[in-house]
């Protein structure tokens, strides 16, 4: 693949001087000063734009020298939300950095896209963009960002990279798809939908145990940003758009309550909302097969479809 796989034509280039390539051991772009985060959240677009890590200089910081000055990886960031760093790299990495530099990177994003470029040798800096490289050394870009324009943004597009897939922790790959959700793609109505079930399961889970005309079942559930992107996920991801159960498009927002999207627990004994054990349904549809049971839901769905059954 080139650089330019990983962004729109009409992308920018940004550039940050960096120890060494991304890895799981920092999987993050991290930075001192919090208005280096500032600049990235007004310039920087997720799926348009492109950030290349560019070797230091030092062989106390960039220990490969065949890092140094170089064009390392290219990743794309979530430049929307500034994080603490210590929430997303590993532990045992947070550690030693505090160890061996204090708190000196307390600021990061997250990484949603990443690659090294092919190498070594990894091109010089000195001989694609030579003038964006220049600028680094000016005192407003130190520990900063600085942007490759015309030809030299051009000639970093047109670099070679291989993808890599980063090992990241839970409550970051969490992070990603709530993401995903809060999107400005994502279509406003099917997000009051996935809201409004995650709410209403909320209220479910907290009801649990408690008496009301019968004993509420225990239930249990993710925390509310977790809920939406499983929800999310989903409604887009794994059941693309359609019901569960009876195969038919879900719709949102709609004034006819049996198709409203309903999430539903496969197996109703087991009370957990989770990955294995919750679908989106039409309304109609999950309290027809609670009410009457799956199998006598699949011979109704049968006739319907006009598909013979064993009536015996």
């Amino acid at each position: 693949m080139q650089i330019a796989d990983m962004m729109k034509p009409n992308g920018r280039v940004f550039l940050k001087s960096e120890w060494g390539p991304i890895n799981d051991g920092w999987p993050c772009l991290s930075f001192t000063k919090r208005s280096v985060g500032d600049r990235l959240r007004l310039n920087f677009r997720p799926g348009r734009d492109v950030l290349i890590y560019v070797g230091t200089t030092s062989p106390e910081t960039t220990e490969d020298p065949e890092h140094r000055s170089r064009l390392i990886s290219a990743v794309t960031v979530e430049a929307n939300h500034i994080l603490e760093t210590r929430k997303i790299v590993p532990p045992e990495s947070w550690a030693s950095s505090v160890a061996n530099w204090g708190d000196r990177w307390p600021h990061s994003m997250a990484i949603i896209d990443a690659a090294n470029i092919d190498g070594p040798p990894y091109p010089h800096a000195h001989d694609v963009i030579p003038a964006a490289y220049r600028s680094f050394a000016e005192i407003a870009n130190r520990g900063g960002i600085v942007e490759a324009y015309d030809s030299e943004r051009e000639a970093i597009m047109k670099l070679s990279a291989t993808r890599l897939q980063l090992n990241l922790r839970e409550d970051v790959i969490a992070y990603l798809k709530l993401r995903q959700v809060l999107s400005p793609e994502v279509d406003k109505l099917i997000k009051q939908d996935v809201w409004r079930m995650a709410d209403l399961i909320i209220h479910r889970v907290k009801n649990g145990g408690e008496p009301s005309v019968k004993i509420n079942p225990l239930r249990t559930a993710p925390n509310f940003s977790d809920l939406c992107a499983l929800l999310f996920r989903k409604w887009q991801e794994d059941q693309k758009g359609v019901c569960a159960l009876c195969g038919g498009r879900l719709t949102y927002q709609g004034v006819n309550r049996m198709l409203q999207p309903s999430a539903d627990r496969i197996e109703s004994l087991n009370g957990a909302y989770d990955e294995n054990n919750v679908q989106i349904t039409h309304m109609g549809c999950n309290l027809a097969k609670n009410k009457y049971g799956f199998e006598q839901f699949e011979d109704w769905l049968s006739v319907i479809r006009g598909t013979e059954i064993n009536t015996l």
